[in-house]
């Protein structure tokens, strides 16, 4: 490698080693915080095999890295989880045994020590205490996609799972008895909430559920009103404006696109408005459409393309 090589080389490397330092200077230091566990106790004794680990929040944390080993961290048989989340709790499926838990909170330069406590897992007799906990899809979901599949975490013990799903009017519209942990569903349009609940033959968990809305309907076509198609302004602030009927379902909103060229190759301005929307305008000839999209991720079709000059 030639000099002016391993000069540039040098320049980049130094140049990584800055940006990484200043990146770790903006992250405030929570190196000498405590993480506080909150639940399980320390030696707590479980007759369920789900257990639901909660902790306090740490200021200027971004994330928290949990494990869990068995029967403990300085002896550990097995690591059974290591993972890092952005919630201060996490529910985890144990089987039969003693455990240790830990967490520490992080942020991209720093990190906390662990705060640790040992639990056990004594029987699975409390089978009813159980959390089923709900994978897919995600709570109070907004979607245009009509096949969905539900997914949840295994209970250790159960033979099967119930399955129900409802309408927006309260009524059940699917009621099913599974021995996976998944389930596909064509969904019509609506407002629906599903649930799952766990059992072994003689005990039942509680339901977990979630909603999801389901919307297939793309907005309707705006219609420009201002400016006029071929109009004329000596104002360099212009107003648009332009009308559109909603439709029950997801969240609409309009997008505007401004060109000054008819063939509408040279963008002006592309942005999320509401009418009525102004922006300034330099002299010259414009072409503007509005076009709406939901939150579903439906796209309606464009508006008429008007066209108007500012003198």
């Amino acid at each position: 490698m030639n000099s002016s090589l391993i000069h540039k080389f040098l320049i980049g490397l130094l140049f990584l080693t800055f940006i990484s330092c200043e990146e770790i200077l903006m992250e405030k230091d929570i190196s000498n915080r405590e993480v506080v566990l909150v639940a399980p106790m320390n030696n707590a004794q479980f007759y369920s095999t789900g257990v639901t680990f909660f902790w306090e929040t740490v200021a200027d944390a971004t994330e928290y890295q949990l494990q869990i080993a068995t029967p403990n961290f300085a002896n550990p048989l097995q690591i059974i989880i290591d993972t890092k989340i952005k919630e201060n709790s996490f529910t985890q499926q144990l089987p039969i045994g003693n455990y240790e838990w830990r967490v520490r909170a992080i942020n991209s330069g720093y990190s906390t020590n662990y705060a640790a406590r040992l639990i056990s897992v004594v029987s699975n007799a409390d089978f009813q205490n159980n959390i089923v906990v709900l994978n897919t899809p995600a709570n109070n979901l907004i979607t245009k996609k009509t096949v969905q599949n539900f997914s949840w975490g295994a209970i250790i013990g159960a033979t099967g799972y119930q399955v129900q799903i409802y309408d927006g009017n309260n009524t059940i519209v699917k009621d099913q008895t599974v021995t996976t942990t998944n389930l596909n569903y064509t969904f019509t349009e609506g407002n629906y909430f599903w649930k799952v609940r766990a059992s072994n033959g003689t005990q039942q968990t509680l339901y977990s559920s979630r909603s999801v809305l389901v919307d297939t309907t793309v907005p309707n076509i705006p219609v420009l009103s201002s400016p006029a198609n071929t109009s004329t302004t000596a104002n360099t602030n212009v107003s648009f404006q332009w009308s559109r009927t909603p439709i029950a379902g997801s969240v609409e909103k309009d997008s505007i696109f401004i060109y000054t060229d008819a063939a509408l190759t040279v963008s002006k301005l592309k942005k999320e408005a509401a009418t009525p929307f102004s922006t300034t305008l330099d002299s010259g000839t414009y072409y503007w459409y509005t076009k709406s999209f939901d939150e579903a991720g439906n796209s309606g079709t464009k508006s008429a393309v008007f066209s108007f000059t500012v003198n």
